[in-house]
């Protein structure tokens, strides 16, 4: 590290009401010259990606894939009743150890905070970038509340017990699932719930709830479909995942009279987010619960390999409120970074939330709550204003601003992606080696399961190893925003003069919200945990 480690401590109130004791260690952030430098590239890289862009004329029909499903044993495993249950069952056992943890172990030293906060919460982004939604494959939610509406944990079932109500029609977006992604991150940062294990089993065990209870009530899983803020997250980023459920040949799907993917058969179960294969041209609202490639009779079904960021090239169209949860991930993503600084948040020194505490008279928890709306709200009211230049700019009536600002959403998106990992770098390869000693003493109770207990672990990487990585992260999400970019002026103007004017202002606001991604990396951190 360029600087020294400092620390001191404070006490919170948990959500549990038990006290929470913080440490607070600084770690510098990236030096003057990276930072410089990553100013510099994204200035360099953005006018050639334009350039090359523009001399682009032919927009790529096809894709190449390579399908797993083509190797005979993968094939006849994924067809297999009890698939989904060889990778579902361990993460709900693992699930259920957090909670027991959580709630029984001890209120500081234990292992459910960090196995789900920084094992769980910051590795979900990485495995989304590879994998896609392979999360809701294995979620012990989705399994649980399975049992409850199958009354067994895998096969088919014609008969779920459900009362089989329709969505509401007024919840038929995922305004849900944004509004539980801001309270989350408002009770994980202003209530510290990361810190709380008995706050953490609480959490997990009202997920559960919600999985339940709307599978019993309402058709199919309508709560992961537009509510569940963890799918719906996924729902987006995995657009740009190299993984994908496709059919083979639309040909045959267009002759099918059944429609097996989608009401199932005595192979699968009914498609649960009420899919047909034709429909599935983005990953955003599949699964991945393989029922549909059961259920085909046609063997047309297939899981591809293919580019990354296929999705993103190749959307249709973009629809409000998944524009505006591209740019909510964007904003609290950013926010929770500058959380992490001494300028928002310190123990010993001036800070951003001492400042509105003195200004406005208020406590802690309400200047974080000012805080918080005053950033976030900033960062859109900015998209916002960029999206009205490009409307004024390229004077085009039939392209009004309300469409300018939801599609160009989708070109911030791997902006959102990229730091939303770089951030997480630090949080896998920093804190993510503390789970060990908690390994042999998950509880708290002075145990040493496996000898390593009393082991002194530190970062799996070098701190310039983590600064190098970070950077080279925010470059390649601008890079791919800018691609991205490049195909929504395309798809908003018809003349190619318009669409390029169009993509300058929509620049400038990327290298500005890249820029934002540096500077705060470019603070000292925070890095706070229990102490354990």
């Amino acid at each position: 590290m360029k600087g020294s480690m400092k620390g001191s401590m404070s006490s919170s109130l948990g959500t549990d009401g038990s006290m929470i004791q913080d440490s607070e260690m600084i770690m510098s952030g990236i030096p003057a010259w990276l930072f410089f430098l990553g100013i510099g590239l994204i200035l360099v890289v953005s006018f050639i990606a334009v350039e090359l862009l523009n001399q682009k004329t032919k927009e790529k029909k096809k894709y190449w894939t390579f399908n797993l499903l083509s190797i005979k044993f993968l094939d006849t495993l994924v067809k297999k009743p009890y698939f989904k249950f060889l990778f579902q069952f361990p993460m709900f056992l693992i699930f259920c150890f957090i909670i027991y943890a959580g709630i029984f172990g001890h209120g500081i030293i234990n292992i459910a905070p960090i196995l789900t906060w920084t094992i769980w919460w910051t590795g979900l982004i990485f495995l989304i970038l590879f994998f896609g939604k392979a999360w809701c494959f294995v979620c012990p939610w989705d399994f649980v509340a399975t049992l409850f509406q199958h009354g067994k944990p895998f096969g088919v079932s014609r008969r779920p017990f459900t009362l089989g109500l329709k969505w509401p029609e007024k919840f038929n977006n995922i305004y849900l699932a944004i509004g539980f992604f801001v309270v989350l991150t408002w009770f994980e940062l202003g209530y510290k719930v990361t810190s709380s294990p008995r706050g953490t089993a609480i959490m997990a065990i009202m997920m559960v709830f919600l999985a339940v209870f709307s599978a019993l009530i309402f058709e199919k899983r309508s709560f992961c479909k537009h509510a569940c803020l963890v799918g719906r997250i996924q729902g987006l980023y995995s657009m740009f995942a190299p993984v994908e459920i496709r059919a083979n040949k639309l040909s045959v799907c267009a002759t099918c009279d059944t429609k097996d993917c989608y009401s199932g058969n005595d192979k699968g179960n009914v498609c649960p987010t009420s899919l047909t294969m034709p429909q599935v041209t983005a990953n955003s609202y599949c699964i991945l619960c393989t029922e549909c490639i059961k259920s085909c009779p046609h063997d047309n079904i297939g899981i591809n390999i293919r580019p990354f960021g296929t999705d993103l090239g190749r959307f249709k169209r973009v629809l409000p409120d998944e524009a505006w949860l591209a740019l909510v991930l964007l904003v609290l993503t950013s926010f929770h970074g500058l959380t992490m600084t001494p300028m928002w948040d310190s123990l010993s020194g001036p800070s951003i939330i001492g400042s509105i505490q003195s200004t406005f008279h208020v406590g802690r928890l309400s200047a974080f709550t000012i805080g918080m709306v005053s950033f976030n709200g900033l960062l859109l009211a900015f998209y916002y204003l960029i999206a009205l230049l490009t409307f004024y700019v390229v004077k085009e009536k039939d392209v009004p601003i309300k469409r300018i600002f939801v599609y160009y959403a989708f070109s911030i998106l791997p902006v959102a992606l990229f730091y939303h990992l770089a951030h997480n770098v630090m949080h896998i390869f920093m804190e993510g080696p503390m789970v060990i000693p908690l390994l042999s003493d998950p509880l708290g109770e002075g145990k040493n399961l496996f000898g390593t207990a009393t082991w002194q672990v530190g970062s799996v990487l070098s701190t310039n190893a983590i600064w190098i990585i970070q950077v080279g992260l925010v470059l390649l999400g601008h890079i791919f925003g800018i691609v991205i970019a490049h195909y929504v002026s395309r798809k908003l103007y018809s003349d190619p003069k318009k669409a390029r004017v169009s993509l300058f202002p929509m620049l400038l606001g990327m290298i500005a919200y890249s820029f934002l991604s540096l500077w705060i990396m470019h603070l000292d951190m925070n890095m706070r945990s229990s102490l354990m």
